[in-house]
C-alpha cells in the first residue's frame, strides 16, 4: 500500500539523492594554491571543490539510488522486489561514497609543494542519510511481510 511508512522513507531518499547536485553541496574543498593542478592534467579539484557532477560515474551513482527508490515505491505488491530495490539503492549510495573518496584521494595526492588542507563538505552526509533512510524502509517492508504472512496463516 502506498500509505505505508516505508513509502515516506523511500520518498525522502529522492531529495537526498538530488541534493547531491546542488552547487553549495560539495563533497570536499581544498584550500591553497591549486595552480599546480592546472599545469599537470585534468583534475576534479581544479576549482578547489569536488562536486558530484565532476565525474560521469559520480553523476550516475548519485542519480541511480533516487531513481531506484522512486520505482521501488510502486512495487508495494511485490515486497521482495521492493526490498531488493531498496538494497540496490543502498549499494548505490555506498558505491558513490567509495568512488568519491577514491577520486578525491587521487587528486589530493597529486598536490605537491605547498600548504594544502581539505575540508569535508556537507554533501558527504547526504549518501549517509540515504543509506539510513533505505535501512528504515527495509525494516518496515520486512514488518509488512511478516504481517502478511501471519494473516495468511490465519486464513
Amino acid at each position: 500500500m502506498l500509505q505505508r511508512i516505508q513509502t515516506i522513507f523511500l520518498l525522502l531518499t529522492i531529495p537526498a539523492s538530488g541534493a547531491l547536485f546542488l552547487n553549495s553541496m560539495y563533497l570536499a574543498e581544498v584550500s591553497g594554491d591549486l595552480s599546480v593542478l592546472g599545469s599537470q592534467t585534468q583534475s576534479f579539484l581544479d576549482d578547489g571543490y569536488l562536486h558530484a557532477s565532476d565525474h560521469i560515474l559520480l553523476l550516475l551513482l548519485g542519480l541511480l539510488p533516487g531513481i531506484v527508490a522512486f520505482i521501488a515505491i510502486f512495487q508495494y505488491r511485490r515486497r521482495s522486489r521492493q526490498m531488493g530495490m531498496a538494497r540496490f539503492a543502498m549499494i548505490g549510495y555506498f558505491l558513490f561514497m567509495i568512488l568519491s573518496s577514491i577520486l578525491f584521494y587521487n587528486d589530493y595526492t597529486k598536490l605537491t609543494g605547498g600548504d594544502y588542507y581539505f575540508e569535508i563538505g556537507y554533501g558527504v552526509l547526504l549518501p549517509v542519510l540515504g543509506i539510513i533512510l533505505c535501512l528504515l524502509a527495509l525494516r518496515y517492508i520486512r514488518k509488512d511481510e511478516k504481517l502478511v504472512r501471519s494473516m495468511d496463516r490465519l486464513r
